[in-house]
């Protein structure tokens, strides 16, 4: 065990410092081996018995394989988005601040206009000579004015190109946090999956160790179904959400009708099928059932329901429904005696021509 444990280390190990599509590859792989390990585990845990405990146990520790991958490979990718949002630094150019140029360069030039004025009609040559380098400072100046103003519209507009930069990489950086964040809640659900298959295999195995009895035996006799009870009997604490006293697993997902071991009550199905999805502690599913008639009969052999509703926190879950033909009733999901068995029990009032009640149980695809 220990030597399966240290080896179990090395692969998580090998895959956090492989390269990202490295990791996609191994959590792949982990996911193929864990679903094709052993595809018949559920459909034969009703007549396996005990042996069926090993098997449990191998898909089981696939099965953790795979999360732990899967958490290590979304715990990376939130690692690298919040690595992406830190390299995108600020992107801040501010113009140099100047005085008014128009201000300023009409105050120079009267200046030396000015003065120029002064010793324009001055016969005297280092006067003439003075007025010559006044004109050619005041040229000067005119030309500094330019390139100044020239100056000062090229940092505007590389001021208002910063900030344009600015406001998109705050945008892409707001984006990769949100991708961190995501991954991160994705990593938190994976682990939380993982549990829960855990446990599912858990209770899977001990079912068929003995700890809960599987039904083999065919017949239309089911145990008697106890009275109704709405999905609200016993109201949770203030602020809690109803939580089933068995795991949703139990619930939630494709059943079937066997055609070995099949038990009913009431009219015989010929076939039945039924969806059960779950989120947020809301399940909607669809029953599809055929039914065996008796001769002379000309009711519609098929029923289809369609029902939704929040879990309650009773074992049975009952679901107010919507037959096809537009009838009202309701439907209760009952786990079974096994692990993979769910007791399925409906009635759709007294609508003619159709087949208004049935009671069977079904088995986990």
């Amino acid at each position: 065990m220990k030597s399966v444990a240290a080896a179990f280390v090395l692969v998580v190990a090998a895959f956090a410092q492989a390269p990202p599509q490295d990791r996609r590859a191994a959590r792949q792989e982990a996911y193929r081996r864990w679903r094709e390990t052993d595809p018949t585990l559920e459909r034969d845990a009703v007549s396996a018995g005990a042996t069926l405990g090993a098997r449990a146990d191998k898909v089981a520790a696939e099965a953790a394989k795979y999360f732990s991958l899967r958490k290590d490979e979304l715990e990376n990718r939130a690692a690298d988005a919040r690595h992406s949002a830190s390299l995108l630094e600020p992107v801040t150019v501010t113009p140099e601040a100047l005085p008014n140029l128009d201000r300023f360069l009409g105050a120079q030039d009267t200046i030396l206009r000015s003065s120029i004025d002064t010793v324009a009609h001055d016969p005297d040559r280092a006067i003439q000579q003075l007025r010559a380098s006044l004109e050619r400072e005041r040229t000067a100046m005119a030309a500094v004015g330019t390139a100044l103003k020239g100056s000062q519209k090229s940092q505007e507009a590389a001021a208002q190109t910063s900030r344009a930069a600015e406001e998109v990489r705050a945008r892409a950086s707001e984006e990769y946090q949100k991708f961190a964040a995501s991954f991160q809640e994705s990593e938190q659900l994976a682990e939380k999956s993982g549990a829960v298959w855990a446990g599912y295999y858990r209770d899977l195995s001990a079912a068929a160790r003995g700890t809960t009895a599987p039904v083999t035996s065919s017949g239309p006799a089911l145990p008697s179904v106890g009275p109704a009870t709405s999905n609200a009997a016993a109201p949770p604490a203030s602020g809690a959400r109803p939580v089933p006293p068995v795991p949703l697993v139990r619930y939630v997902g494709m059943w079937t009708y066997p055609t070995v071991g099949a038990h009913y009550h009431g009219p015989q199905p010929l076939s039945a099928d039924l969806v059960v999805r779950e989120e947020n502690g809301q399940a909607r599913g669809t029953l599809t059932a055929r039914f065996k008639l008796p001769a002379g009969s000309t009711d519609n052999p098929v029923v289809r329901l369609d029902f939704a509703g929040a879990f309650g926190n009773s074992r049975a879950q009952r679901f107010m429904v919507t037959t096809s033909s537009g009838a009202m009733g309701t439907l209760e999901l009952i786990p079974g005696p096994a692990f993979n068995l769910l007791e399925v029990n409906f009635n759709t009032g007294d609508k003619p021509g159709t087949i208004r009640q049935g009671n069977f149980l079904l088995i986990k695809q």
